[in-house]
């Protein structure tokens, strides 16, 4: 056995180290990405292989995180037989891989094509092996049958001898450590478990050190870094030695003390050559997806709280899944086979030994035949160790026999192929009997030359060739109009509206946008949903910030939600009622994870929670309802505003000390057992400024104080001392607060550029309603892991109303106003910008900020609020009919309590489809797409090119929203095609694991993508796993040289990870960028 003391351990080099890191950072490449849930960001599960073609991508997935690339060809042959998939699709997509070269069989000539199609359309009908005798028997009494059988069998190369057992040696030997890992190899060769003990291991170790404040009882030691409370830990951690691990603690005891030497030591002790550890570090990687993913992100954020307190990086994740892999290799292989657990010796026992290796793989992979039975000690199968010189000296007639059995298998399987095709093709078993042996060896080739496995790329191109074509019909008509509204010489005056409205570019705006159209008189347009306005934004009371931009953006403003002037007091209830509710909460969590208080709390409060379960199980509407009331009861509402003005040093000031006045109430509760509203204001404010030295501590006016609290001079000072210390309420931090806050906001030029950009960006530069609404988008579910990610992807998982409130505060900003007509933009003086936010489960619109709605403008108001209210009720009404287990609705239902049900109930799986079901992203005029039922399936971008004759504008929604679309479609396409390895499974399954993710059970890997229900409906797919259309209109040289500018736009173009189409404005018809062809006209 190789271990460390057959040689002395020689310390690596900081260059070996640097190396190393290097190396590990590239492997990670088929890793993609994971994001806490609490942020849902969509990804592609392959971005780090886009650098690949797609096809070629769908490999190296199934070679490290053996997922399926392509919708299944059964699903395929349904989309077919319903018509969303065209023959003369398949025709298309089957050309690129068919050869001009056509067979002879009776009178007939059959083209490559006609075969190739024949077995797309109705499979190849291969069976297992071991089962085609069964089948084809019977049949051979057939003359026609039995000669068709003989010709294939003389048609049947002759293999070298022994080919069949020496070519598993000969496959695993070069699969080895390429393909999969030694932990693996043991496994599919030997039927240990050395794969499940090590992702066992690991996922108990990470899962406690990723853990963010979901455990009761944290891991301990994790300030030290994951490898280095790995190290500390399991010396108390009997794992090791019940795995079978001798000398487990010496051996713990006995690692490096940095991990890169670590990992450099086991990979010496597997003996993996240096070439091959890339491939290795992936495979390693690729185990477990959803934690390394999660790791990966983790250990790159530099502003991360929980990385920056508890640092893991995959290094140290690789130290430490290395370390059980050798130990736990090497137990299995000299137990099993009596060699070394190392790459060198499991390749020179394959070497030495391909006979008896083939026959002992055959044992396990499969039933032995009969005929070869008769040869064997079965016994020999089941030693331990494996007596492999035994079955090296197997009886000479066993390799002629099992060569003759073998050949005989594959004639039987190439029969029932051929005999499968011929009835496709319409060919008569007496007509193939009668081929010549060139004929029928040409079709027993294009056969087997396109198995199952590469049929996968010719649907998917076949699906959206006929997508396209169908899209392109659906608009023509709305071509038509714009053929003639731009042919005309002078446009007729534009009448103003009764409202505009910016929504989200969301497929799920795309039907309100709709319903709001028809009511009449009302324009819409679709933005991404942060408005253009990336910013990090708090909100009152909160003590985080959200990032509410896309990933791909970087914020450089902070916007506070502060109360309004005229909310002080109020501000400072709320804040009481906050704490207290928090106090309360933190008590009850402590109790539920005590040891001991739950054996009290069941018959103390157990009423409580029985009320909970049974009202949100049986009565949700009515229990949401009761909670409601008891919530308004006891919330003090409050008016807010938003920091978007740079924030004077008086008005920092003075909301740094309304967070002080805070701190003092909690100080008050949860040390002082008592309410911080029965002292009065200005004593509060006095021990503010005592805390702050702001004033004298040994000052007469403090026996009020002490009159008041029952307190003397000591206790005084311990609450004074308490704040500087718990609260840090101390002069320097006052100083450095308010420079933080006047840091946030804009100056008046910035909020011009965001308003102007974001107007310009939408050919929204005339013709202003009176009322203008600016509306975001946030989901409302319960008891859903999930909900974020049917939030607004463009502010990073999160509500956009914060968005909204921004830009419209900036676009009402008189000096914004002036300085755009500079611009050419002129917004009348009785337009208002009004935000608010669509609840995407329920439909409703909440307005926000109506206060600052002109007095002027009520009757505007109201005319709005009611078209939103019946947008909200005909659009429930359209999205509820796409649910299964919804039931026919009938004319006199209210479709909106039945969504707002939807949003209440805690067993619902899903609450609303979400982003399921898109294909394509639009963008242009609205005159391109209005009027069309999409069925909520299409992103909408406003953009009118001729607005931007130089593609600022268009380059910003390429490089941009339609990257974002680009993921989105790619999350839901793979979550769709393997919902196992690549979609989250499904949710009865699903337990929350560290306030970061969900696992199956109580021990998995972190579920990437989506849960089954949010893409399938029943066992058949909701979403149409296609790549995403991306269809502009505009000139064509515009779009290709935007794309020859960004190399991001180009892979995905070049590598076909997405469908770029554009609509020519001049000819109105539809091209197909290919970076390598250029534009290709769509028929």
């Amino acid at each position: 056995m190789n271990t460390l003391d057959d040689k002395k351990r020689v310390t690596p080099s900081e260059s070996q180290r640097i190396e190393l890191r290097s190396l590990v950072n590239l492997s990670c490449e088929p890793i993609s990405h994971f994001w806490p849930m609490k942020t849902f960001i969509h990804h592609n599960p392959l971005h780090g292989l886009e650098h690949l073609t797609f096809e070629k991508a769908i490999k190296e997935g199934q070679r490290f995180l053996k997922g399926r690339g392509y919708l299944s060809s059964s699903e395929n042959r349904k989309y077919l037989q319903q018509g969303r998939i065209s023959e003369d699709s398949i025709n298309e997509a089957l050309k690129d891989v068919s050869q001009n070269a056509t067979i002879s069989i009776s009178d007939r000539e059959i083209s490559h094509l006609e075969v190739l199609r024949s077995i797309l359309i109705h499979g190849t009908g291969k069976v297992a092996t071991d089962v085609c005798s069964a089948i084809l028997q019977p049949s051979l009494n057939q003359p026609e049958i039995r000669n068709l059988f003989k010709n294939i069998q003389d048609l049947s190369k002759k293999k070298a001898p022994e080919y069949f057992l020496k070519g598993h040696a000969i496959r695993e030997k070069k699969d080895l450590a390429t393909q999969y890992t030694l932990a693996e190899w043991c496994d599919q060769t030997l039927g240990t478990n050395v794969q499940d003990q090590v992702n066992g291991e690991i996922i108990k170790w990470v899962s406690g050190f990723l853990d963010e404040g979901h455990a009761p009882w944290g891991m301990p030691e994790r300030k030290k870094t994951f490898y280095k409370a790995w190290k500390e830990l399991a010396l108390d951690d009997a794992s090791g030695s019940i795995l079978g691990i001798q000398d487990w603690k010496s051996k713990i005891l006995d690692l490096p003390d940095r991990p890169e030497d670590a990992v450099l030591e086991s990979l010496s002790l597997l003996a993996i050559p240096k070439n091959l550890w890339d491939g290795y570090f992936s495979l390693q990687l690729a185990q477990l997806s959803g934690w390394t993913g999660f790791i990966k992100w983790r250990s790159e954020q530099t502003n991360y709280a929980w990385q920056n307190a508890f640092p893991i990086d995959l290094i140290k994740y690789m130290a430490i899944r290395l370390f059980y892999e050798r130990e736990l290799v090497m137990l299995a292989c000299q137990e099993k086979l009596a060699i070394p657990g190392t790459y060198a010796s499991i390749n020179e026992y394959l070497n030495n030994h391909p006979t008896g290796y083939g026959l002992f793989r055959e044992f396990r992979s499969r039933v032995l035949p009969d005929e070869v039975v008769d040869y064997l000690d079965m016994s020999l199968f089941s030693q331990d160790p494996l007596n492999i010189k035994d079955l090296d000296q197997c009886d000479s007639r066993l390799i002629s026999t099992w060569e003759q059995t073998i050949e005989k298998q594959e004639a039987e399987s190439q029969t029932l192929m051929v005999m499968e095709l011929a009835q496709s093709l319409n060919i008569s078993i007496q007509d193939l009997v009668k081929c010549t042996p060139d004929t029928l060896s040409s079709l027993l080739d294009w056969i087997e030359q396109f198995p199952e496995s590469h049929h996968g790329p010719i649907w998917l191109e076949a699906l959206e060739s006929s997508y396209i074509k169908d899209f392109a019909k659906k608009i023509s008509p709305n071509l038509e109009k714009l053929r003639k509204s731009d042919e005309m010489e002078e446009q007729p005056l534009e009448s103003r509206p009764l409202s505009q409205s910016i929504f989200c570019i969301d497929v799920r705006s795309e039907c309100f946008r709709r319903q709001l159209e028809e009511i009449g008189g009302n324009e819409t347009f679709g933005f991404a949903g942060f408005f253009g306005v990336p910013i990090c934004y708090q909100g009152f009371s909160s003590e985080q910030q959200t990032d509410q931009f896309p990933v791909l953006l970087k914020p450089k403003h902070v916007v506070k939600e502060i109360p309004r002037a005229s909310q002080g007091k109020a501000a400072e209830k709320f804040l009481e009622g906050q704490q207290i509710a928090k106090t309360g909460h933190a008590l009850l969590h402590d109790l539920k994870e005590n040891v001991v208080t739950p054996y009290v709390m069941v018959e103390a409060i157990g009423w409580f929670f029985g009320f909970k379960l049974f009202g949100q199980t049986l009565r949700p509407k009515w229990f949401k309802k009761v909670m409601s009331w008891i919530k308004d009861s006891l919330v003090i509402p409050i008016r807010t505003t938003l920091t978007v003005g740079k924030v004077q040093r008086e008005e920092a000031y003075e909301m740094v000390a309304a967070k002080h006045r805070a701190a003092i109430y909690r100080l008050f509760t949860e040390k002082h057992d008592r309410q911080g509203g029965t002292v009065p204001h200005e004593q509060i404010e006095r021990l503010r400024k005592l805390a702050l030295n702001q004033i004298p501590s040994d000052s007469n006016e403090n026996e009020e104080l002490f009159r008041l609290l029952k307190w003397n001079a000591s206790d005084l000072e311990q609450f004074i001392l308490a704040l500087r210390k718990d609260f840090n309420l101390h002069e320097r931090d006052l100083g450095y607060k308010i420079q933080e806050i006047t840091k946030t906001g804009f100056t008046v030029s910035e909020q011009v550029n965001y308003v102007d950009t974001a107007l310009k960006l939408l050919g929204f530069t005339k013709t202003f309603a009176r009322l203008v609404l600016l509306c975001g988008h946030g989901s409302t579910s319960d008891n859903n892991p999930y909900e974020s990610a049917l939030d607004c992807g463009a502010c990073g998982g999160n509500h956009g109303i914060s968005n909204a409130r921004v830009l419209a505060v900036m676009a009402n900003n008189s000096q914004v106003r002036q300085r755009l007509v500079e611009r050419g933009i002129t917004i009348p003086s009785d337009t208002h910008f009004l935000p608010g936010q669509h609840d995407t489960v329920t439909d409703e619109v909440e307005l926000y900020d109506l206060e600052e709605v002109p007095a002027t403008h009520r009757k505007d108001l109201l005319r709005l609020q009611h078209d939103l209210q019946e947008a909200c009720e005909k659009n429930s009404r359209e999205r509820l009919a796409r649910f299964p287990d919804v039931p026919a609705i009938k004319e006199t239902d209210k479709a909106s309590l039945l969504t707002k049900v939807r949003s209440m109930d805690w067993s619902q799986v899903r609450p609303e489809w979400g982003l399921s079901g898109h294909t394509a992203f639009i963008m242009g005029r609205r005159l391109l797409s209005r009027g069309i039922n999409f069925e909520g399936r299409t992103f909408l971008h406003s953009y009118d090119h001729s607005q931007d004759p130089d593609g600022k504008y268009l380059e910003i929604i390429m490089t941009a929203p339609m990257i974002v679309a680009n993921w989105i479609n790619m999350e839901h396409y793979f979550s769709t095609v393997d919902p196992l390895v690549y979609g989250a499974g499904s949710k009865a399954y699903h337990n929350v694991v560290g306030n970061i993710g969900v696992m199956y059970g109580s021990e998995s890997d972190l579920c990437v993508g989506l849960p089954i229900q949010t893409v399938f409906d029943g066992d058949k797919p909701y979403h149409d796993p296609m790549r995403l259309f991306a269809i502009i209109e505009a000139p064509l040289e515009r779009i290709a040289t935007i794309v020859g500018r960004h190399e991001i736009l180009q892979r995905l173009t070049r590598n076909r990870w997405i469908n770029l189409i554009a609509i020519d404005p001049d000819t109105k018809k539809f091209f197909h960028f290919q970076l390598m062809k250029d534009w290709q006209p769509i028929n």
